[in-house]
């Protein structure tokens, strides 16, 4: 009988250590950059039969001047539609798939994370 695992893995990276555009972006210090706190992938549906998943994506994040944060999701696996922190992903296929979203402050500073989304096929006796 087989089974399939879905397992969704997220993986950040610190935001100071992030390479920004000079020409596109205000320079920022470590103390003016968004906090990512916490990323959270969840599986809201899966089709087995067409190796079809839809994805939630959230992330919570602070500024330290309180203004208000802009995220921008980008995936090059699938489609995503998003809605201020959360987003909605659309993949087929094995995978894995890469999600990034860009988290800006009111001045124009970015952080950034990865999601890496893995859905195996495994097979249990």
């Amino acid at each position: 009988m087989k089974k399939l695992l879905l397992l969704g893995i997220m993986m950040s990276w610190g935001a100071a250590a992030a390479a920004q555009d000079a020409s596109a972006a205000p320079e920022c210090v470590p103390a003016a950059l968004p906090v990512i706190s916490q990323t959270d992938v969840a599986t809201v549906e899966r089709n087995g039969d067409t190796s079809s998943a839809v994805i939630q994506l959230d992330v919570a994040a602070t500024s330290h001047g309180g203004g208000a944060l802009t995220y921008v999701f980008s995936s090059p696996d699938g489609t995503i539609t998003s809605d201020g922190s959360r987003a909605t992903w659309t993949v087929s296929g094995a995978g894995p798939f890469s999600a990034d979203v860009a988290v800006s402050s009111p001045d124009g500073c970015t952080s950034y994370s990865h999601f890496t989304y893995h859905m195996e096929q495994t097979t249990s006796g």
